[in-house]
């Protein structure tokens, strides 16, 4: 386990690790990141594949995030068994020679999956606090055996792996803590009329299969879901005798309904958003401006509403018309409900192209199961 590399090769290996973690702090999905620290590190180590375990401290098991071409989607392991889990329990690095004659090698997995292990490369990921959150190993490398610079070049790639993982981890914490506080305040809105109650997060639910069924990438659909979650939150600044009021509203009192999509955008302008997500106030105050400029609160016309508003207003149509019944109203049928859409369609009030993928694929399937069949009602 010689090394030969000259100082010119090991300074590029330097620059390509420098690289490649640039690159993976940037990765916010956890996901994805996991399957570029895979990538990577079969590339950086010219190693035929690799596998990285995750601690399950919960269950005090390793979990496999992929086994490359294997057809494995999952593999645990007891903390301590395989070598693995022998390195997630001590720390240390292993570089085994001949996997066959490894006591800790577990021949099943190649058994499994018809892979014939030779030489395995097995580093530990530690956080900033020192503690394991799990283990990276390469295996087969293609030009003989892993050297002890390649532990060391291994052991560094780990550490800029780990860091990133944990990053991404906050990342999805923050994004969980901010959604569930986004989803209560919408249904505390809701549950000030009960016969609305749900409509905020069907809502949501609607926009993000729509946006899905027009090509709008994860991130975009992230801004959708909270923005479609937040576009009544303004009917906190409506008073409960126009909210609740179980007749048809007088002309002052419809007026002052029609500015809760006004009271939403200042409400959210008071509140910080990231730079991904700063335009959700504008974007959660559209659902009811039209095309052809004679929506409320502002009178945007088509130039002035993006994607994600325009989406939103099918999706918001859609459930009040399919949802709600009112003592002087009651909820439609599904073809009463896509009629009035098509409708509002041809009148430039909603967008033709969001409106006919939403009525030829029936995005609404999922929101509404059953709501085909002719004696469907909605049940809250």
């Amino acid at each position: 386990m010689t090394d030969t590399l000259t100082d010119t090769e090991k300074s590029k290996d330097l620059s390509k690790l420098l690289d490649i973690s640039q690159t993976m702090i940037e990765k916010t999905d956890l996901g994805s990141l996991l399957g570029l620290i895979m990538e990577e590190a079969t590339k950086t180590m010219h190693a035929d594949r690799s596998t990285l375990y995750l601690v399950d401290r919960e269950r005090n098991e390793l979990v496999s995030f992929i086994a490359q071409q294997s057809g494995i989607k999952e593999i645990r392991l007891p903390m301590g068994m395989g070598i693995a889990g022998y390195v997630a329990k001590t720390g240390k690095v292993a570089n085994i020679e001949d996997a066959y004659e490894n006591p800790l090698f577990n021949k099943e997995t190649d058994a499994q999956t018809g892979y014939k292990t030779r030489t395995v490369l097995c580093v530990p990921m530690k956080n900033r606090e020192g503690e394991i959150i799990g283990v990276l190993q390469v295996l087969n490398k293609k030009t003989g055996l892993f050297t002890e610079y390649d532990e060391w070049l291994f052991r560094t790639y780990a550490a800029y792996a780990a860091t990133a993982i944990e990053n991404a981890r906050l990342h999805e914490e923050r994004e969980k803590t901010f959604l569930s506080a986004i989803k209560a305040l919408a249904a505390a809105i809701d549950r000030r009329d009960p016969v609305t109650a749900g409509h905020s997060e069907r809502v949501a639910r609607l926009s993000v299969d729509i946006g899905k069924s027009v090509g709008l990438t994860k991130n975009e659909l992230k801004v959708l879901n909270y923005a479609a979650t937040l576009h009544d939150v303004g009917k906190i600044g409506v008073r409960d005798n126009v909210l609740l009021k179980p007749d048809k509203l007088t002309p002052d009192e419809r007026n002052e309904m029609n500015q809760h999509s006004r009271y939403t955008k200042e409400i959210l302008e008071e509140v910080y958003f990231s730079k991904e997500y700063k335009n959700i106030p504008a974007i959660a105050a559209m659902h009811h401006e039209k095309l052809d400029g004679t929506g409320y609160p502002y009178g945007l016309k088509a130039e002035q509403l993006n994607t994600f508003g325009r989406i939103v207003a099918v999706a918001d149509i859609f459930d009040a018309l399919m949802s709600f019944d009112r003592p002087y109203k009651k909820a439609l049928s599904l073809s009463e409900t896509l009629n009035i859409i098509r409708d509002e369609a041809e009148k430039n009030h909603l967008d033709t192209n969001i409106v006919k993928v939403f009525i030829e694929k029936k995005v609404y399937r999922d929101t509404f199961p059953g709501i085909e069949n002719p004696d469907y009602r909605h049940k809250r």
